[in-house]
């Protein structure tokens, strides 16, 4: 069965068809610059349909949406209906970046009435197995039990497709497979599983919490935003901005792009020296948390865009964590690598495998949605 996958950004819509059976892509593309002068679609609309159009010679048994915020309310794939559309709207103050734009595909795409189903996959589901001590946050009840504040994760899709991959890498055994998974791109989290089951994750109710990213805090004092608004007159929504939008890797030293920003660091640029200092120490403090909650740990395994292509950035994390068993084989891990299989950079004496697994949220998305449907 071909199932066609929509992944929405903003002003993106990024689609690939896979064959369930085989796994085998069979067509992927994006359509640009959504709304945008000189674009390719004036709305997310007219991106469905030209998506469409690129697939109406193959036979579809159905559409997956990645979603990134499912809340409570959304644990498990699901079917859309109006029902589904009215409580997904509930959500968008969750994801602001990111539900509103899935959501108007997903609701363009209805309004067709295609013959075949459309399944929601969101982000946030591979976290519906946290405990109440790893997602609730030491905040009056009220704001849990009638706003929902508490930690939903992200990437959730990413660190579900490559945990599973590590485990079936690992030498089979019957003790439980402890993984803590990296997911560094241009957003940043971590994740630690028990056998494919997330125990905790550094993003929080929203995807602002946990690591440096290209351009979000991460974590950070929650009384940081307040004195900034008091001291200066910023809005809520300039703080929003200051939080989201012009910190991490940019406000520390001007840019998103870590190859840049290694480069620099190379030529002995201070400010960038000092923005792969906090990355990588902000990184290697969840590392050891994780370690600890988990009681030990059989793999650690970078993936997406800077975990899979920044050799230098995963050897200044493994560096340090000779003592957990974490040892990379140097060589080894500045080789090229075939994304279709994984890399193991471990050294012979790691007790630790080191594992750089490339992410196929595409893929994740068609085997849940097929999982879902037709098993």
């Amino acid at each position: 069965m071909n199932i066609l996958v929509f992944n929405v950004g903003s002003t993106t819509l990024k689609y690939a068809c896979i064959d369930s059976a085989s796994g085998k892509r069979l067509t992927e593309g994006l359509v640009d610059r959504i709304g945008q002068v000189g674009g390719d679609a004036a709305d997310h609309l007219t991106a469905a349909r030209i998506a469409l159009d690129r697939h109406k010679d193959l036979d579809l048994a159905a559409i997956g949406h990645r979603v990134v915020q499912g809340g409570d309310r959304f644990a498990v794939p699901t079917v859309v209906d109006e029902n589904v559309l009215v409580e997904l709207a509930t959500l968008d103050t969750l994801a602001p970046l990111h539900n509103p734009s899935a959501r108007a595909v997903i609701e363009a795409m209805t309004a067709l009435k295609l013959p075949i189903p459309q399944v929601l996959v969101f982000d946030t589901a591979y976290f519906a197995s946290l405990p109440p001590k790893a997602y609730r946050y030491a905040i009056a009840t009220w704001a849990y039990s009638e706003h929902g504040v508490r930690r939903y994760g992200a990437h959730g899709t990413s660190h579900r497709y490559v945990t599973e991959q590590a485990i079936k890498h690992l030498d089979a055994a019957t003790r439980p497979k402890r993984i803590i998974s990296l997911h560094l791109g241009g957003g940043a989290s971590v994740t630690a599983s028990i056998d494919g089951v997330a125990i905790d994750t550094s993003m929080g109710m929203t995807p602002l919490e946990g690591l440096v990213m290209a351009s979000r805090t991460g974590d950070i004092d929650a009384s940081v935003p307040l004195y900034l608004m008091r001291q200066t007159g910023m809005s809520v929504d300039e703080a929003d901005a200051l939080l989201n939008k012009q910190s991490g890797l940019l406000g520390l030293c001007g840019d998103v792009d870590m190859r840049t920003v290694l480069i620099r660091r190379s030529q002995g640029d201070a400010a960038a020296s000092l923005a792969i200092e906090i990355y990588v120490h902000r990184i290697l403090k969840y590392i050891g948390g994780y370690f600890a909650i988990l009681g030990g740990l059989d793999a650690l395994v970078f993936t997406a865009g800077v975990g899979e292509n920044a050799a230098e950035i995963r050897e200044l994390i493994a560096a340090p964590l000779g003592h957990l068993g974490i040892v990379m084989d140097a060589k080894v891990n500045t080789s090229p690598w075939d994304k279709r299989s994984i890399a193991d950079l471990s050294h012979p004496t790691a007790t630790v495998r080191t594992l750089v697994v490339a992410t196929d949220e595409e893929q994740a998305i068609a085997k849940q949605v097929c999982e879902h449907l037709f098993s």
